[in-house]
């Protein structure tokens, strides 16, 4: 029998999915395309490699993770679809505004805001997904949303490169003001201008009922859920954050290693790190929501969490296959062995928070993996890859090992911080199929 508590009308809840992956996609776009622009930046703010990696990391992960919360606490209580269209408005003009800063400090408050735009849209999207869509179709629906952050996160870096070139040949040299700047302040007023484009397709999403819900819960009963079952919602949170400082440390410094190391152009540059992060993270996405789902039918829930362990071990390859790389196309095959691993990891560990917790506090649960991300993640993984370089034998030659380094430490933290949970997981695996 078809569960009658969701929409009968599919075709709107994958028109949500859509346009919350594209808005996922600039979002990321946004995030990232700093990453690619690094040298430009310094020379021209007179900045260090270090301040170069606050604006990479702690100036965007200082909001995003303090509002984290307060944002996921709103989209447990108001509008999702809505919220996202503010913070989707606020960090496309900061995206613009970075364009036009003057020094570090115009530059990392404009950061700042593009964080402080970004953290309302996964908590509200997530739970907007969740209740579109049934039980058995929830890992796919959040896998399809996900290629948002694959694609973003790849393509970055390749449309960036495709602009830097359509800027270097004059292409923008005729609009009003902006054609007239460096061009890395052009290419991030271009990326910043199609966000306000997707802002009235957005708004056609139309706001889905709550599943089961009783009204906002109170912060101690929302703790007690976070530490029921060995920790699992909380342990989630946390591995998220852990890993995430090896997925900010080698993807920040990935372009300039090609760049600085391997004498790549922006174009190259660009092209390895999409076929890396895109390819094989869009396989993830897919793979890792669709198996989840395949594990959750035949041995319950429970045993989805199970799958982390594998997702985690393929990025502790990823990092070593990095150590020992000796070309560009070596390097950028280990960030699409991790990327798999991380990517596949961050939806079935989304999925696996969503089903262990009531409607009431779903956006509440990912804004909490989300500070974890921001303030562990996106705030170490950057700063740590220069900090362990100039350890070794100098910023410049020792950056490779350094970002290998950062992302095997992280990967294997994970299997320490998820294995209690998933000695459950385990249990409902020898416990054979579960009863149809």
């Amino acid at each position: 029998m078809p569960d009658r508590s969701f929409p009968s009308r599919p075709c709107s809840g994958w028109y949500a999915v859509v346009v919350l992956c594209l808005a996922l996609l600039l979002s990321y776009t946004d995030r990232l395309i700093i990453n690619l622009v690094v040298d430009p930046i310094k020379a021209e703010l007179a900045l260090t490699d270090l301040e170069v990696s606050f604006l990479q990391g702690a100036g965007f992960a200082l909001i995003f993770a303090l509002a984290g919360l307060p944002c996921g606490r709103l989209a447990d209580a108001v509008s999702r679809r809505n919220l996202i269209a503010a913070g989707l408005l606020l960090w496309s003009i900061a995206t613009i505004c970075c364009g036009l800063a003057l020094d570090f400090s115009s530059f990392f408050a404009a950061r700042i805001a593009v964080g402080l735009g970004e953290a309302a849209l996964v908590p509200a999207a997530s739970s907007l997904i969740i209740d579109l869509f049934s039980p058995r179709r929830r890992g796919i629906a959040l896998g399809v949303f996900s290629l948002g952050a694959t694609f973003g996160a790849g393509g970055a870096i390749l449309i960036g490169g495709i602009l830097l070139g359509w800027i270097d040949d004059g292409q923008f040299a005729a609009v009003p003001f902006a054609g007239a700047l460096a061009a890395w302040r052009q290419l991030f007023i271009v990326v910043g201008l199609p966000g306000l484009v997707l802002l009235p397709l957005l708004l056609l999403i139309g706001e889905p009922a709550r599943r089961n819900s009783s009204g906002l819960l109170p912060i101690s009963k929302v703790f007690r859920i976070l530490i029921a079952d060995n920790g699992t919602v909380l342990r989630v949170c946390l591995v998220k954050g852990v890993l995430a400082i090896g997925d900010n440390g080698i993807f920040a410094w990935m372009p300039t290693l090609l760049q600085r190391v391997y004498d790549l152009s922006a174009l190259e540059v660009g092209g390895l790190v999409a076929l890396a992060v895109s390819g094989s993270g869009a396989i993830a996405s897919l793979i890792g929501g669709a198996l989840s789902d395949r594990f959750a039918r035949r041995w319950g829930t429970q045993a989805r969490i199970v799958l982390l362990m594998g997702c985690y071990s393929l990025a502790v390859v990823g990092a070593i296959v990095l150590y020992f790389a000796e070309s560009g196309a070596q390097a950028a095959m280990a960030l699409g062995i991790w990327a798999f691993g991380s990517i596949a990891g961050y939806v079935i560990g989304h999925v696996v928070m969503q089903e262990h917790v009531p409607s009431e506090m779903r956006a509440t649960t990912i804004a909490l993996s989300l500070t974890a991300i921001g303030l562990v993640g996106i705030s170490l993984g950057p700063t740590l890859v220069p900090v362990v370089a100039s350890a070794l034998s100098g910023a410049e030659t020792a950056l490779q090992s350094a970002m290998a380094l950062v992302g095997l430490f992280s990967a294997l933290l994970c299997f320490v911080v998820i294995w209690p949970p998933v000695r459950n997981g385990l249990l409902a695996l020898t416990n054979g199929p579960k009863a149809r």
